[in-house]
């Protein structure tokens, strides 16, 4: 391959799209590259992502891409309005929350597409090791390119990460059915904590129509024992108190696995002319697990840093800073409140007292990273309780 690009983007997911196509539209010559014959296949992840209002609170300092704000209806399985929380008791609670949950397939297939409208050129199923400040290619593309900035959104393995110096942070290990002729309730998306079903996690039922919904367990790896996390979503599926009567007679139609950062932010996310954004810079929140609108974000700012420096008008160097401004406190407090409630994983009695506590307007709070008033003596003395605190 003997093209010279000066952007070179390894990773088409969410970040990856976003980051090259931003780079692309400010006129730099991109490169997108993903190891997956079909962008968006397999699918890892269950896709909910909270309506725009809801981004502003949880990241009310990020500018938010295009892309995030406007979602082609296509792209749309479905729409929640509630979120139920259910400890161990089975005494549930529930807020507010309007969210889409997205058709990954579709809507990274979608980025992508938007990535290579706007200039970028596109290898799927070819794999990019880093040698030396050179991309080798493998795979239908092969050959060597030497970009400007190689921006890493290779997923929560990145191997870019791993040639920065950064250690492999602990992982969230997930694994979801999509399952029909379930009787579920279609306005609410529900999490179900506890320690027989899903150890250090939690249990999921995500609805993508009136009687169809993605199910899974995220569990992490130091709380499972001798348990396989295949079993706990069987587990949850026939014999949960409250959930098994909603799903003991669907049927699964896909199985879907994927590993999910469970640590924060990596330590180094920019390096000589390397960036890093998304799973591959552990840009989720630990107080959900749920990444995609942090990964967007990081993406575009990954896309302008890259442009601007090719123009002179930024140091790579400026990346982390601008990640910090954007959502690194929310991603920092979201590390602090699951290193919190380490103690309560462990115990189903722990954990019903921990939620039992909470109302459900500071349980959304949590869910959010934003310490509740119920925990002052955590709280950052330069603090305030957020509104849905009090």
């Amino acid at each position: 391959m003997m093209e010279e690009f000066q952007v070179a983007v390894v990773g088409a997911g969410p970040a990856g799209s976003t980051a090259a196509e931003v780079a692309a539209l400010a006129g730099a010559k991109v490169v997108l590259i993903d190891r997956k014959s079909e962008i968006g296949t397999p699918v890892q992840c269950g896709g909910f992502l909270p309506e725009v209002h809801e981004l502003k609170g949880l990241m009310p300092r990020a500018r938010l891409p295009a892309t995030l704000v406007e979602i082609p209806e296509r792209c749309v399985l479905h729409r929640t309005s509630l979120q139920r929380i259910y400890p161990p008791s089975g005494r549930s609670k529930e807020f507010p929350v309007a969210a889409r949950v997205v058709d990954r397939r579709a809507f990274d297939r979608h980025l992508a597409s938007r990535a290579a409208r706007a200039g970028s050129r596109v290898l799927p199923a070819t794999r990019a090791r880093l040698d030396s400040g050179r991309l080798l290619l493998s795979g239908r593309f092969s050959g060597s390119i030497a970009p400007q900035v190689i921006v890493g959104a290779d997923g929560p393995s990145s191997d870019i990460s791993r040639s920065m110096g950064n250690p492999k942070g602990e992982m969230g290990i997930c694994i979801e059915y999509e399952m029909a002729d379930v009787e579920i309730d279609a306005a609410a998306a529900e999490m179900y904590f506890s320690t027989r079903y899903a150890p250090g996690g939690y249990a999921w039922i995500i609805p993508i129509a009136n009687d169809m919904a993605f199910v899974g367990v995220g569990v992490r790896a130091s709380y499972l024992g001798r348990a396989k996390v295949p079993d706990l979503l069987d587990r949850f599926v026939k014999e949960h108190p409250q959930a098994s009567g909603k799903l003991r007679r669907g049927e699964v139609l896909a199985v879907m696995r994927g590993l999910v950062p469970a640590s924060g932010s990596v330590g180094s996310l920019q390096k000589e002319g390397l960036l890093l954004a998304g799973d591959a810079a552990g840009h989720v929140m630990a107080t959900s697990g749920g990444g995609i609108p942090l990964a967007m974000v990081a993406g575009r700012i990954a896309g302008e840093v890259a442009s601007e420096h090719l123009k002179g008008s930024a140091m790579l160097a400026e990346y982390p800073s601008r990640i910090r401004d954007a959502f690194g406190k929310e991603l920092e407090r979201s590390v602090r409140i699951k290193k919190m409630v380490e103690v309560a994983m462990h115990s189903d009695r722990l954990m019903d007292a921990l939620l039992g506590a909470l109302g459900p307007q500071q349980i959304k709070a949590v869910m959010r990273a934003q310490i509740p008033a119920a925990w002052p003596k955590v709280r950052d003395h330069s603090e305030e309780p957020s509104a849905d605190d009090r």
